[in-house]
């Protein structure tokens, strides 16, 4: 096998492929059983390591040996002249190599072999009581939890990375094909590799949406055999026990966390809901017939007063901040 498949093959266990690359890897590594049988074994050994931290210690010296053992096996030696060049060309392999290697045990094993050392970690919880709230994992992987949501997980990941969730959160995954990362909410089941989706749930009823961003996500049904793969674009939904699939054509979906919004030709009451769910707050409306009034706009990341005070100019309104919320009137 030549290096740079094996350099490709080392990424990939260390989750330092984009998405994007990962699936041309998984593509083209699984049309030849010979670089499938080559990643599995060195997928073993990045196990080993793992259940093996002591290892990882050993001194560099013994490290290349091994893999200068390995090297030869695999006939990348065999035909190097003896003398100075080839003493020459030694320290140059033995840097190649230790790149490969370091890739090889890759930043997410270091990360689960030693930091999953510390067992018996309490659990940690985050609520967003008001707003939108960020929480960030012990793996590096960030989730925007949108108001009334609560997440809970681990202090530490020992095994796999599992969070719970109840109401809707956005997730940004860190890679890790070896230990996938896991969200239970109700009876559903999200696993992914390394990706971006959003979960939304309710306390009020047991359906629950999953949008994906980009890369991979699979939802399961708990005690079912049931579940589905999404794409990039595509939201699944469980409805009375059941899963399906469909292109999610909302460009305001996630507004709630990006406060990015799009309206082409829409009819103010359905605006003024959008608004009212991403900036949790009420708006009110006095002696306007809303069913008249279209709109065709965009915002990006504007405050929810800067929103209606346009908003009011476009169609000639006034608009007040009170206790109880916003107020458009006439």
């Amino acid at each position: 096998m030549d290096n740079s498949r094996e350099i490709q093959m080392a990424r990939y266990l260390a989750g330092e492929m984009s998405t994007n690359e990962e699936i041309a890897f998984r593509n083209k590594i699984e049309s030849s059983e010979k670089q499938q049988s080559e990643l599995n074994r060195m997928e073993n050994t990045w196990k080993y390591f793992d259940n093996n931290p002591a290892e990882r210690s050993r001194d560099s010296g013994k490290a290349w040996n091994l893999l200068h053992r390995r090297l030869e096996e695999e006939g990348l030696l065999d035909d190097r002249p003896a003398g100075s060049k080839s003493r020459n060309l030694l320290p140059a392999l033995r840097v190649a190599s230790s790149i490969v290697l370091v890739l090889a045990i890759g930043i997410p094993a270091l990360y689960f072999g030693i930091i999953r050392n510390r067992d018996n970690e309490p659990v940690r919880s985050h609520y967003a009581e008001k707003g939108v709230s960020t929480v960030d994992l012990p793996d590096g992987s960030r989730i925007y939890l949108n108001e009334g949501a609560k997440i809970t997980y681990p202090a530490v990941f020992n095994q796999e990375r599992s969070v719970k969730l109840r109401g809707e959160a956005f997730f940004e995954v860190m890679s890790d094909p070896v230990n996938p990362f896991t969200v239970r909410s109700g009876n559903v089941v999200v696993s992914v590799l390394g990706t971006a989706f959003n979960v939304k749930g309710s306390t009020s009823s047991p359906d629950l949406e999953v949008f994906v961003e980009h890369g991979k996500v699979r939802v399961a049904l708990k005690n079912s055999g049931q579940f589905i793969t999404l794409e990039p674009g595509e939201i699944g939904q469980t409805k009375s026990s059941k899963l399906t699939r469909s292109v999610q054509t909302d460009p305001n979906y996630v507004s709630w966390k990006t406060k990015d919004f799009k309206f082409v030709d829409a009819v103010l009451m359905d605006v003024l809901l959008e608004l009212e769910e991403s900036y949790h707050v009420e708006i009110h409306t006095e002696l306007v017939d809303l069913n008249d009034l279209r709109i065709t706009a965009s915002y990006r990341e504007q405050s929810i007063d800067a929103i209606l005070e346009t908003i009011s100019a476009a169609f000639e309104l006034t608009v007040s901040n009170r206790e109880d919320g916003y107020y458009l009137t006439k």
